[in-house]
């Protein structure tokens, strides 16, 4: 039986490769990789601390003025500034931590920052009414 002309073996073939539709698919690919790739990085990135600001001379400058009116010894008022020093350190801590922000001084901020000042004051107040045994141990170990 004669072999018809349309029955070519397969090696004797030629395959053209369509150049358009191999770049087309290449682009796709590429940008199907990258919109995964900036999906993935968004996603598992936790959000970044905010920034926050406090009015810390206000602070400082109410602390003095209590401490100015006390006639006491000067070494009564070393050791209420060291117990006053460490309850703001645990104060500024625990803001900081409770609203994941940077706290910085309101004059190094430019406006628009969240103002946590009275946020610390009232833990700043509730650090100071502890006893002072417990109040080192809380600025010892945050």
């Amino acid at each position: 039986m004669p072999r018809r002309p349309d029955r070519v073996p397969l090696a004797d073939r030629q395959v053209g490769v369509d150049v358009p539709a191999l770049l087309a698919t290449l682009l796709l690919a590429a940008a199907v990789a990258s919109a995964v790739a900036v999906a993935m990085v968004r996603l598992t990135q936790p959000d970044p601390p905010r920034i926050a600001s406090v009015r810390l001379a206000e602070l400082t400058a109410q602390f003095a003025l209590d401490v100015a009116g006390h006639d006491a010894s000067g070494e009564a008022a070393a050791a209420e500034a060291r117990r006053w020093g460490s309850a703001l350190q645990h104060a500024l801590r625990a803001v900081a931590e409770r609203h994941r922000a940077v706290l910085l001084p309101a004059r190094a901020v430019a406006g628009g920052a969240l103002d946590l000042t009275p946020e610390v004051e009232a833990a700043l107040a509730r650090a100071l009414e502890q006893p002072a045994t417990e109040a080192a141990a809380a600025g010892a170990r945050p």
